[in-house]
């Protein structure tokens, strides 16, 4: 494919000092943000909405040069769903109506209450927008005019795949297969766009130190998330009865981009810093977040990226509604830097020149790391409980929670000796068929949290005049805390709840001592 598209922005903002103390920025943003195209007309589009001589739904092109090109495999394989131009629908040649009303107002204010600079308020609003971009370009993915069937993976009786390198593909390549339609995207479609508002208090306590307190919330709306146009409401018939009423019958799997997910980001970040001064600066802070979401869709194992991932349901998106993975509820995170008070300057080992060279240049620095688990969610992929043919449209679906029995467990282990964290009779496997989907609620589950302390013992030397020496040492977790991966979350494995590794980023790993050198000029 070969996308081409424009995209347009008009701004202006102003600031306002209405008296000395309190000074306005306001402003205005427009963006325009017109579909991109296939310079080919290799796209095409599913319009959900047709309804004519008892066929529901219908795939639509740009024009004729894309209708001439369509494969009469897909044509065929689609039949009676018909193919139309955009003309034909009565639709924009790009498949999908502009959006034109990104406006992003924005407002903020600094204020000093007390007529001088110990106490400053700062707060601000505004709204903003994201285009689309290539997601909506490579949605529908040329499939009027390419055709390719898949064939499902599986056992034979000896428990043999029935299709391996080197010849990963039936022996009969005539045989029928299937086709998705990957990936529709609304003809309606709305840029999502989030609003954001932060206030903050500053104020200086004297001796270098400053305290700040600041909320920082936003609101995204018309997020992108993903569902299956073709799913059936749960029932307790199953699939195999249920599936005879898909909306689209000549369909299996519609996998649709929708403007059907939102975000609320709340957090509360407390801070008390001191400059240098004395040999002495630090850093301590506190914040507290809460952060919920639906975009993730069914099980979130990731941060949701373009698009978004698959719903649960798609009558009730707001089943997938939860805490966001890899938030962390509470975090203190706390630095400091302390030359010690020995050497040349300082109170100490200042006079006899021997010790003074040995004991002077030392820096004392360090990190601590306190902070609660992500958010993790249990999943299953044995049943299909809401007869919604999920296994094959997601993959996994959620597993149910026992009520009054305890999540997690006391330092446990399983029966091969593995750390076991979450209680195994905890969690469900909901039965095929039930009418309903498991209700572990998306992020329902805290991982292991953090604790982390890292020193560094540094010595500068300075060589020439513009050529210094520094040697040390540094350690990570230096009380070699162990800070736990998050467990296995597939309930229906063996190794449910248990832990298998440990966690690497910001220093908090295994006890890591390094000695370390280092010359600047």
């Amino acid at each position: 494919m070969n996308g081409l598209g424009y995209a347009y922005a008009f701004y202006g903002q102003d600031d306002w000092k209405v008296t000395p103390s309190l000074t306005l920025n306001y402003g205005l943003r427009y963006e325009l943000h017109p579909p991109l195209w296939d310079v080919d007309y290799n796209t095409a589009a599913f319009l959900p909405t047709y309804n004519q001589n008892g066929v529901q739904g219908a795939v639509v092109v740009p024009n004729q040069k894309a209708l001439n090109n369509t494969a009469p495999a897909f044509a065929q394989s689609i039949a009676p769903t018909p193919i139309l131009t955009a003309a034909q629908a009565g639709i924009p040649a790009y498949l999908r109506y502009t959006d034109k009303t990104d406006f992003g107002p924005r407002i903020g204010f600094a204020w000093r209450p007390f007529h001088n600079d110990r106490t400053v308020l700062r707060g601000g609003w505004g709204r903003f927008t994201e285009s689309p971009l290539g997601w909506s370009l490579v949605s529908g993915w040329a499939v009027n005019a390419s055709y390719l069937g898949f064939y499902s993976n599986d056992y034979d009786t000896n428990g043999n795949p029935l299709y391996s390198w080197s010849t990963p593909f039936p022996s009969n390549l005539a045989q029928p297969g299937s086709a998705t339609f990957e990936y529709a995207f609304p003809i309606h479609y709305r840029d999502p766009s989030v609003q954001q508002w932060n206030l903050t208090a500053e104020q200086d306590l004297g001796h270098n130190i400053g305290f700040r307190l600041s909320y920082v919330g936003s609101h995204g709306s018309n997020l992108e998330t993903e569902e299956d146009l073709n799913q059936v409401p749960a029932n307790t018939a199953g699939y195999s009865v249920a599936g005879n009423n898909r909306p689209f019958p000549n369909f299996g799997l519609i996998q649709s981009v929708v403007n059907a997910a939102i975000s609320n980001y709340n957090s509360m970040t407390a801070v008390v810093e001191r400059r240098m001064s004395n040999g002495l600066q630090f850093q301590v802070s506190y914040m507290w977040t809460r952060d919920l979401s639906n975009e993730g869709g069914d099980n979130p194992t990731s941060f949701a990226a373009a698009g978004g991932n698959m719903v649960t349901d798609r009558f009730h998106t707001g089943l997938d509604y939860g805490n966001v993975i890899y938030d962390r509820r509470n975090r203190v995170l706390g630095t400091y830097l302390y030359e010690l008070p020995f050497g040349p300057g300082k109170p100490f080992l200042n006079s006899n020149s021997i010790a003074r060279s040995l004991a002077g240049g030392w820096q004392w620095g360090g990190v601590l790391v306190l902070q609660s688990g992500p958010f993790l969610t249990p999943y299953e992929e044995s049943t299909d409980p809401g007869g919604t043919n999920v296994l094959s449209t997601v993959g996994y679906t959620r597993a149910d929670i026992v009520p009054g029995v305890p999540l997690y467990t006391k330092r446990g282990t399983s029966e091969s000796g593995v750390p076991l964290f979450l209680n195994p009779n905890a969690f469900a496997i909901p039965g095929n068929n039930i009418g309903r989907f498991g209700n572990a609620g998306v992020g329902n589950v805290v991982g292991p949290g953090t604790q982390d302390v890292s020193m560094s013992l540094i010595r500068s030397f300075h060589i020439h005049e513009k050529t210094n020496f520094q040697f040390g040492a540094e350690a990570s977790n230096l009380f070699n805390h162990r800070n736990y991966e998050p467990p296995n979350m597939e309930a229906d494995d063996q190794g449910f709840g248990t832990i298998t590794g440990l966690q690497t980023a910001e220093g908090a790993g295994p006890r890591s001592l390094e000695i370390t050198g280092r010359i600047s000029f």
